[in-house]
């Protein structure tokens, strides 16, 4: 039995091939094909589909291509796999497709803002890997301006503050980037400091990690803007936390990030002027 199912496995494997003239019909039966393949209760066979979709949708062309010929209909209920390597690739691929902006809308109407917070509150074997893919796709989600509210009613806000005090600095990045979109919502920027959110990006703008330093600066400068907050920062000690990323930090973005923060608290470093700024993550 084993070997036949290897040998079908075998027979089965679609390689996708680049076409210039994009959603060819035969691109579109291979992506159908590898989608069905994934049905299977085998859960090493959805694997491979979840790990082949997600490096497939790295490619601008095949996130919208991935999702017209039903990839999400996979990939969300494979993050309610009790495999937590599923979870991770089927976050994986979602983080990807999630970079484009229909598919964040898709992608909502379709429940997936609520299976990617229920991921980012798991524990257990593998579970960091599953929360830096799940807040990397929550993340790219909260690009867009009606999502921000649906995380933050869905429960996002919380997990995700928990997930910026991980020792895991990978996990770390992507969950304070997710704070620092959210933030880019009056309700949010409040809602990410009542529940204590201010101090671990702090912490993370603090220490010497460049992607850290990055995205803590960036959520800084976004979570400045509100009048409570910028006490709270006050009290922290983070004028001194980012004048120090404005002197020491090597990278041109950290410190204008950096700046636009303190300009915000009205500790003006280089005279830059108040305002949010976000970005999705690949």
């Amino acid at each position: 039995m084993g070997s036949s199912e290897s040998k079908r496995r075998e027979e089965d494997e679609i390689e996708i091939e680049e076409d210039d003239s994009g959603l060819t019909d035969t691109l579109r039966t291979h992506l159908t094909r590898l989608i069905a393949y994934a049905e299977s209760a085998d859960v090493s066979l959805q694997q491979e589909v979840a790990e082949k979709l997600a490096n497939e949708a790295v490619k601008p062309e095949r996130q919208r291509q991935i999702v017209e010929v039903g990839g999400l209909k996979l990939l969300l209920p494979l993050t309610e796999s009790t495999d937590t390597e599923v979870q991770r690739l089927a976050a994986h691929a979602l983080a990807n497709l999630s970079v484009n902006a229909e598919n964040q809308i898709l992608m909502a109407a379709s429940g997936g803002i609520e299976m990617l917070v229920h991921l980012v509150k798991t524990s257990g074997e593998n579970s960091e890997a599953v929360h830096r893919q799940a807040s990397k796709a929550l993340a790219n989600l909260g690009v867009n301006s009606e999502n921000k509210l649906r995380i933050s009613q869905a429960g996002g806000i919380a997990p995700l503050i928990e997930l910026a005090k991980s020792r895991n600095m990978m996990v770390s990045v992507e969950a304070i980037a997710a704070l620092a979109n959210l933030a880019v919502n009056d309700n949010n920027e409040k809602e990410i400091a009542e529940r204590g959110g201010l101090a671990p990006i702090l912490d993370g703008a603090n220490t010497d990690h460049l992607d850290l330093q990055s995205q803590s600066a960036r959520a800084l400068r976004n979570l400045s803007v509100n009048e409570d907050n910028k006490k709270i920062i006050l009290g922290l000690g983070g004028v001194n936390i980012l004048k120090k990323l404005c002197r020491n930090c090597s990278n041109d973005r950290v410190r204008t990030q950096a700046a636009k923060a303190l300009a915000n608290l009205g500790a003006d470093f280089k005279g830059e002027e108040e305002g949010k700024y976000e970005e999705e993550k690949g």
